[in-house]
């Protein structure tokens, strides 16, 4: 009987009763009085377990009710839903969202001429295109152009996914949730963690912003710098030895003659603007020549890396870089974003390797810090140098190098007062123009006026004009240690992504690039933390090894913590240290440490609050997330802010999804004794154990077992390296697999006992499916392909193809359908005994058919480093596996292009004929 796309979970009867007239959790929710629901909820539901539950992975409500921009909103923003969204209609959402869709959220389905059927919500459409976000991944931008439309009708189903609830664990996990949407929504658009770091709110005043432009200009190059007291200092120009060595020498010389008109934004000043336009060119032509003289350029033509071109795109708008510059399209044209730090065209700038080996150290060519290491490797870099530098064409320089024009150049380097800033390029003292104090400075003449003349010009703006003048009139210019601390982060751009008080913040515009490896965090698993009173949460060392020494505590945030340099933010630690303070704590008192210890273990594990329910342990991961880890706990923090925090978490971060154990300073776990301050002390003590620290019950949990006997089980659940989408199947005999209903591939497969579901069974349901042998992982990717259009593969669905569910024969093993293009694809594994060796392999029938011609197309067995061909007519793969060909057909090891191989078939499809490709799988 076939059962289509039916989900269906089968596990023992150690685990369930199996009974088929048993409602689902969605389906005894619809069937109760919303009213009772809400008045449950209101009394019952936990704030903080919703808050959790919306924010995690098999879940994940924020994905789509999250503050963005009209043309990036997927679902209402549920904090902005205004009284018309009553709490009868919040359950209604949940439990039957097709039933009434909110305006402007109705799906549509769009038919295009060559069959293609796109679902979704429509985001633009003009006369030239249509542009849907697709319901089944509601990441994807589908850009279909009105001449490929065959016809467009209203959809009838809610792109809100139907029976949510039935991913919910219990009814009370229900009430949790529905409890915290009810609370995002009452208390408005200031209300949970979906408001949290979304807008820079204040600015700082002009003279601090003057302050700032004065460093950053580096006027004490030429102005005595005795006025002004800040602990930054002024920012040092570029190394010309390094840029001399690995830019192109045509960009050099056009950019000496004209910096603005090449680079608008820099910061580097116009030198040249008092020459005619034939000196210009000719003194900027001989300062290049001195450049290159005093240094071996590297400097040729290099090609590009497509596929590195693809990963750099990737962390590009990961690791952290659209926090400062402006984010970029696939072919690295940029998206205007506001307060972008401009980068200017890069390509007549750099070769490959020059951009690679900026990335990898830019404070050997920017000692300033200014443009922080972002803690690359070295293949990180050159995938991103090839991203950026993609466009790049073959071409020839007409540039060589002249001697006389170099001899010419060191003299009007010298001239031009370029040693004023650049003192790595001769060892003769600067010839300065003019050393005069800032408050004696006439701000309409020289630099400030806007008017070319025998000085330097950087273009100001009129507001950065009055900005300087400010700060002028403050002579002499002392700032405080809050001044000098708010001075620091707006240099260094530190307000990009984190907020200290009202001042900065991640804006609602560069919220999306932030992302995480762990959705159950929410928003605190990607905005970077708060430096609010960081001082006082903080000791000191750990804040220079996280400014300083590349320290981190949160692996599951892709934005990383750039490194500025010792010299250039070490002072925020003792700055922080001393401008941040909390009221004073009165701590509980012992006679006991270690019976104090001792019970600090019990609260930490299952059995007592359940820290470890969130927070890893020695980084054993939790059950449902990440969270800080607790060895570290006490080396991290002080031990008042630590206190204060536990007892009123909400205070200290609004958004947090961290419980509150002790509201009003009592304790609710009445079955754990102790005031709320002994059980916290209990907790500091044995947290300052710090990674002697004993384990915690619920770290190490017995695993479960789905047990195979005569039938096939299956488990549809998330798996490593597969996702949400995974099918794991054990087959009699002790053979196993895990399919890829999203890639439509073999995931891995393994001999021995089936699955431990105890992941996606335990805790909050949100890990992974763990198979209970060693696995033999398959390459990501589509197994079925166009040989001479692989998709290049990422964590998404291909393109072209829709999983269409499974039918089970009478021992419930399941055969896959899916279709690809126009193929349809009947994808059927059994087990099956090698009677000369008495051993159980796996046998896979693959069954294809088609209504018109298909070429080209590629069948993929497997992928390795290595594959070999064997006497017998197998294919080895590494030592654990083996691949025997049944069918007549013939497969061909081939080179994949990243330095492995590939087994493929090579398929071609007649209309009307299936052809059955038939494989098996020999484990060694």
């Amino acid at each position: 009987m076939r059962l289509g796309s039916h989900t269906i979970f089968v596990l023992t009867a150690t685990l369930f009763v199996n009974c088929a007239s048993a409602q689902t959790l969605s389906e005894r929710l619809v069937a109760e009085d919303p009213a009772t629901l809400i008045q449950r909820a209101k009394l019952d539901g936990n704030i903080v377990r919703g808050a959790i539950l919306f924010h995690q992975g098999n879940i994940n409500c924020a994905k789509c009710h999250r503050p963005a921009a009209e043309i990036d909103r997927i679902g209402p923003d549920l904090s902005r839903m205004g009284p018309e969204l009553t709490d009868e209609l919040i359950i209604e959402s949940i439990l039957q969202p097709s039933k009434k869709i909110k305006k402007n959220f109705e799906t549509i389905a769009a038919l295009t001429v060559d069959g293609r059927l796109v679902t979704g919500i429509i985001v633009t459409e003009d006369a030239q295109k249509l542009v849907i976000r697709e319901s089944q991944n509601v990441d994807q931008l589908v850009t279909i152009p009105r001449e490929d439309l065959e016809e467009i009708r209203p959809g009838i189903v809610s792109s809100m996914p139907e029976n949510l609830a039935d991913e919910l664990k219990d009814h009370q996990q229900f009430l949790d949730l529905l409890r915290y949407v009810i609370d995002v929504k009452e208390r408005g658009p200031d209300a949970g963690a979906m408001a949290a770091n979304l807008t820079v709110r204040r600015e700082l005043s002009p003279e601090l912003n003057g302050v700032i432009l004065i460093q950053e200009m580096n006027c004490v190059a030429c102005h005595t710098s005795d006025s002004i007291e800040s602990a930054i200092g002024p920012k040092r120009a570029p190394q010309l030895q390094w840029s001399g060595k690995w830019l192109n020498p045509e960009f050099i010389e056009k950019f000496i003659a004209n910096p603005h008109a090449i680079k608008p934004g820099t910061t580097m000043p116009d030198m040249l603007g008092h020459l005619d336009e034939a000196n210009r060119r000719k003194t900027a032509e001989a300062i290049t020549q001195f450049l290159v003289s005093k240094t071996n350029n590297e400097f040729q033509a290099e090609g590009i890396d497509g596929v590195a071109v693809t990963r750099g795109f990737e962390l590009f708008h990961a690791v952290g870089c659209v926090a400062c510059h402006a984010p970029r399209d696939q072919h690295a044209l940029e998206k205007p974003l506001a307060d972008s730090v401009p980068l200017g065209d890069l390509v007549p700038k750099y070769n490959v390797s020059g951009l690679m080996t900026f990335l990898e150290n830019p404070h050997a060519a920017r000692p300033s810090g200014r443009m922080p290491n972002m803690q690359l490797t070295h293949r990180e870099a050159i995938d991103i140098a090839n991203f950026l530098l993609q466009s790049i064409n073959d071409f020839s320089s007409q540039w060589k190098y002249d001697s006389e024009l170099a001899n010419l150049g060191e003299t009007l380097f010298s001239e031009q007062k370029c040693a004023s800033c650049h003192a790595d390029m001769t060892p003769q003292k600067a010839n300065l123009a003019i050393r005069l104090p800032p408050g004696e400075l006439n701000p309409l003449t020289g630099c400030l006026s806007g008017k070319s003349g025998d000085w330097p010009n950087f273009h100001f703006q009129d507001r950065q004009r009055q900005q300087i003048r400010a700060a002028l009139e403050q002579h002499p210019i002392q700032l405080n240690g809050i001044q000098q601390i708010e001075v620091t982060l707006k240099t260094f751009n530190c307000i990009a992504c984190h907020d200290r008080g009202d001042l900065g913040g991640v804006t609602a515009e560069r919220n999306p690039h932030f992302q995480t490896t762990n959705l159950n965090l929410g928003d605190q698993g990607r905005i970077p933390p708060t430096l609010t009173g960081v001082g006082a949460k903080l000791n000191s060392k750990w804040i220079r090894d996280v400014l300083v020494n590349r320290r981190t505590i949160r692996p599951y945030m892709k934005t990383r913590m750039p490194q500025y340099g010792e010299e250039n933010v070490g002072h925020l630690v003792e700055l922080f240290q001393a401008n941040d303070r909390l009221a004073e704590t009165e701590f509980a008192q012992f006679t006991d440490q270690q019976e104090m210890r001792k019970k600090g273990l019990e609260l930490a594990g299952s059995k007592g609050l359940n820290c470890v329910a969130c927070h890893t342990y020695k980084y054993e991961l939790s059950d449902t997330m990440p969270a800080v880890d607790l060895t570290e706990m006490a080396e991290r923090l002080k031990k008042d802010w630590f206190y204060q925090y536990m007892m009123a978490p909400q205070e200290f971060s609004p958004n947090t999804v961290m419980p509150s154990f002790w509201p009003g300073g009592l304790a609710i776990r009445k079955d754990v004794e102790g005031t709320a301050e002994a059980q916290i002390e209990a907790l500091w003590q044995y947290l300052i154990d710090g990674r002697q620290a004993g384990t915690p019950n619920g770290v190490v949990r017995e695993p479960l077992e789905i047990v195979v006997a005569d039938e096939a089980k299956m488990l549809r659940r998330s798996y490593p390296g597969i996702g949400k989408r995974g099918i794991g199947v054990g087959y009699p005999g002790g053979v196993n697999l895990a399919f890829d209903a999203e890639q439509l591939r073999v995931g891995a497969i393994w001999k021995g006992k089936f699955a431990d579901p105890a992941g996606v069974w335990t805790g909050q349901g949100s890990g992974d499916v763990r198979a209970m042998g060693e696995n033999i992982d398959f390459a990501k990717g589509p197994d079925l392909d166009y040989k001479d259009n692989f998709w290049i593969v990422d964590d998404g669905r291909p393109p072209n193809r829709q999983f269409k569910g499974y039918f089970l024969d009478e021992s419930r093993r399941p055969t896959f359908q899916y279709i690809f293009d126009s193929i349809e694809v009947e994808d059927f594994f059994s087990e099956v005994i090698d009677k000369a060796g008495n051993q159980v392999h796996l046998r896979r029938s693959v069954l294809m058919s088609t209504a018109e011609r298909r070429d080209h197309l590629s069948f993929r067995l497997a992928s390795a480093k290595a594959i070999n061909a064997n006497v017998d007519g197998t294919f080895s793969i590494g030592n654990q596996l083996r691949i025997r060909l049944v069918s007549d057909h013939k497969a061909q090891v081939v080179d994949d292009g990243q330095d492995g191989k590939r087994l493929e078939i090579a398929l071609e499809l007649e209309p009307a004929r299936e052809q059955k490709l038939v494989i098996e799988y020999l484990f060694e």
